[in-house]
């Protein structure tokens, strides 16, 4: 795991400096407005996207379609995820604690800087193993989070703190799920989806082929 220090950094999407710099409509990602500073304590995260060979360990009668072990394990739904963690004596991050390891403190957009350079997050049409050689590396030191699998939070779909956009999906009926995905390379909103504050949502009790999860652990 990699320890993410306590401090504050920017959460959130900028409209007036994000939206004018990928020329994209005002009203893009405005579920992840307004820009905040948060403060967190400090906590552990994964390094990595929990693979076939970790969660085989959890669930060993599973029915599992794969390659190789390495590969990060998806097709999972929250419950799992979050009984997989539990299981360690670990837990889902939030999206907070989530986006804060992504993003470092500096406000970047992706996990290398704020240049949109597909080419440096596994967006294609598979997923692949953790690879040391890869672009997509935090400031924290944590793999994969601008690519590859969508990953889930513990957080329910909420609006932000002083947000004034209006979701009729907010409450506790989905969770966030972070980070974008393969087979985006092709798709008109790739920039918004692997931007790291973009947020996505899903139903808990669902799977998708395209979606993983790291763990979290408090201090």
């Amino acid at each position: 795991m990699v320890l993410i220090p306590s401090g504050t950094f920017q959460f959130g999407i900028d409209p007036e400096k994000t939206h004018a710099f990928f020329n994209l409509p005002q009203s893009s990602g405005s579920n992840a407005q307004p820009i905040k500073n948060i403060t967190l304590k400090s906590f552990w995260i994964d390094k990595f996207e929990v693979t076939y060979k970790d969660y085989i360990r959890f669930k060993p009668t599973g029915k599992y379609k794969i390659d190789s072990i390495m590969e990060p394990v998806r097709g999972v739904n929250w419950y799992e995820a979050d009984a997989y963690c539990l299981w360690l004596g670990k837990r889902l991050p939030t999206e907070v604690e989530w986006e804060k390891a992504a993003r470092g403190t500096d406000g970047r957009l992706f996990t290398w800087g704020n240049d949109f350079q597909p080419d440096n997050a596994n967006l294609g049409s598979r997923v692949l193993p953790p690879d040391p050689s890869t672009k997509d590396i935090s400031p924290f030191n944590v793999f994969n989070m601008n690519g590859n699998l969508a990953e889930w939070t513990a957080s329910w779909y909420q609006a932000y703190p002083d947000s004034k956009y209006k979701d009729p999906n907010f409450g506790k009926k989905f969770k966030v799920t972070r980070g974008a995905a393969i087979r985006k390379s092709d798709h008109g909103f790739m920039k918004e989806f692997t931007m790291i504050p973009f947020r996505n949502f899903a139903p808990p009790h669902l799977r998708f082929w395209d979606t993983g999860f790291r763990c979290a652990k408090s201090i």
